[in-house]
């Protein structure tokens, strides 16, 4: 039966340093009784109306939660000083810790929430406070920062990076610093809405250098986001933007993904993280995960170019919203509620557009080959020798259409149309014959390419469509490698700290290993996969000026003339999973 709730504003947590957070608390009207605790803590603003859609706290409250959602240090109504991170994992303690010891609470907290929220959650987590039971972490960061929270294959993450920091950080900063100048707070809010309208049309990612931003940007941009841009991969900037994930923890998890979510390997590692701790210790609970076609700030499963049944946040399968999900897990973390209905693993295959369900989250069947061929074919075979060529133009890059993106713009994220991108001079396609009965492409997607370029540095950009019979192309899965980073994502095509720089030599052939992260869609009989392949994805990623130098500090650029290479000496070829053992139905 639900409850009646209260909802208190500007609760205080004091901190041992003397600093003041602020909580909103959704909390049962029960007098006496006590109920757990499911804490988010947020720099984006504790009241932000977005969250509803993933969790509403007022009925979850109802439900028989106490819900606080809390400003970070030094964001919205808290006091003290934001430093992204850093401050996540005493602060975090300290408040969970204040949670369990509310008079209205069961002594049991546990943590929910998306992105920043699940990236607090882990660090807090690492210094096991007191009450603590359980984690629900949603497309958060919290991993390897090279492979798509600050750099993919050694490109910056540019358009999501920069977003970031103005769109989500920058404006409360700039309130909080200048609040005592009336002035100099005018214009800096009309400095902020400049640069925000050339966000909106474009111009403010084509800067170059991109260091130039610096002048026209807020304290917050200028000395943590812009400077970023200009760092390496691997090096200090990573490490401070990597959140530690390297050890289970033994508590209750539930991991919450989307298919493009620029997240998505951080989900996934986390939840198998505390899989393979399940196995070895039995006393740290198997984890839960869900994936969904969701991006990273929409859970609708609607976009400009598709809509998937059945799969927003709103209606996840037969198993309700995700609030109604949240609270039915968390009321068996914390207060031995019965199992949840719903399967351990739950994924969205798209193409089937349904649920499945498993037990734990499958690894593919068997392992697929297709080998890009001359005249754009893809088969079974690697083909003749032959060669395909285009030319490479930062000043003129391919438009970020869709994908794993977030950012400020008109380009929305997803699994977009791509004839517009297929029909440039710069974009090379290689497409199947039409399959004879359905394939299910699950998992890790990889792309080997033997490519040279007239270049000492450049990008190769690689993106898995689905080609329907009526010749629509939709767009899956895609990565990137900057050639320079080669032997750094050699292995698999993910980053690896502690491989040097390498410049090439122009015209010497070189495979380059590109990841596309992970999917799951089923091709429909008469479907044909399709590969592109080029060399620029903007404003997703930073371009690559050719030159050796980087956009950060330079405005020279050069074209470059790429030569992709085919056939059995040279077997450029993506690689996938195959699922065929089905789970339930969902």
């Amino acid at each position: 039966m639900a409850c009646s709730i209260l909802i208190e504003n500007d609760v205080e947590t004091l901190l041992s340093d003397g600093t003041i957070l602020r909580s909103t608390v959704y909390r049962p009207v029960a007098e006496g009784e006590r109920f757990p605790v499911l804490m988010t803590r947020t720099p984006y603003g504790r009241d932000l109306s977005v969250n509803s859609a993933y969790f509403n706290p007022a009925t979850v409250a109802a439900a028989g939660f106490v819900v606080i959602l809390q400003d970070v240090r030094g964001r919205f109504g808290s006091d003290g000083e934001f430093r992204p991170g850093e401050q996540e994992a005493d602060d975090g303690a300290e408040a969970v810790e204040w949670a369990a010891r509310l008079p209205y609470s069961s002594g049991r907290v546990g943590m929910w929430g998306r992105s920043y929220f699940g990236e607090s959650q882990w660090r807090a987590a690492r210094r096991a406070p007191h009450g603590l039971g359980a984690l629900a972490p949603g497309v958060c960061a919290a991993g390897n920062a090279d492979n798509g929270a600050l750099f993919r294959g050694g490109a910056f993450e540019l358009g999501s990076r920069l977003s970031w920091g103005h769109g989500s950080i920058s404006l409360d900063t700039i309130r909080r610093e200048f609040a005592g100048d009336p002035e100099r707070l005018r214009l800096e809010l009309e400095a902020w809405r400049e640069l925000d309208a050339s966000f909106a049309d474009g111009t403010a990612y084509r800067t170059l250098p991109l260091t130039d931003l610096k002048s026209r940007a807020g304290t917050f941009m200028e000395s943590h986001i812009i400077p970023s841009t200009g760092a390496d991969p691997g090096g200090e900037a990573s490490a401070a933007w990597d959140w530690p994930v390297s050890e289970p923890v033994p508590l209750p998890t539930l991991h919450i993904g989307g298919w493009f979510d620029i997240f998505l390997p951080n989900t996934l590692g986390q939840y198998r993280l505390q899989l393979e701790a399940s196995r070895q210790d039995p006393a740290v609970p198997r984890p839960r995960l869900i994936i969904g076609p969701w991006s990273h700030a929409s859970f609708t499963a609607l976009f400009p170019d598709t809509a998937f049944a059945g799969a927003s946040s709103a209606a996840v399968g037969a198993y309700g919203d995700l609030s109604s999900i949240h609270a039915e897990w968390f009321r068996h973390a914390l207060a031995d509620g019965p199992e949840p209905a719903m399967p351990p693993v739950l994924v969205y295959v798209m193409g089937e557009d349904r649920w499945q369900g498993f037990d734990e989250l499958p690894e593919p069947s068997q392992r697929r080959e297709l080998f890009l061929s001359s005249a754009g074919a893809l088969g079974e075979a690697p083909g003749v020798e032959a060669s395909a060529s285009y030319s490479y133009d930062p000043l003129d890059p391919v438009p970020s259409t869709g994908g794993s993106t977030m950012h400020l713009g008109a380009d929305f994220p997803g699994p977009a149309e791509q004839s517009a991108v297929e029909a440039r001079d710069d974009v090379l396609t290689f497409t199947g014959e039409p399959l004879g009965e359905a394939l299910t492409v699950f998992g890790d997607v990889t792309a080997h390419l033997y490519a040279s370029s007239s270049a000492v540095d450049t990008d190769f950009v690689v993106r898995l469509c689905r080609v329907t019979p009526d010749g629509r192309s939709v767009a899956l899965a895609d990565g990137i490698v900057r050639a320079s980073w080669r032997d750094a994502c050699a292995h698999d095509g993910v980053f690896r700290a502690g491989m040097p720089r390498r410049p090439l030599t122009p015209g010497a052939v070189e495979e380059y290993t590109v990841s596309l992260w992970s999917t799951a869609c089923t091709f429909a009989a008469g479907d044909r996969i399709r590969i592109q392949v080029t060399s620029s994805c903007h404003p997703r990623w930073d371009r690559n000026l050719n030159t050796g130098a980087r956009a950060f500090d330079s405005s020279d650029t050069v074209v470059a003339h790429q030569r992709l290479h085919l056939g059995a000496g040279a077997p450029s070829r993506i690689t996938f999973g195959v699922l065929e053992r089905r789970g339930e139905l969902a």
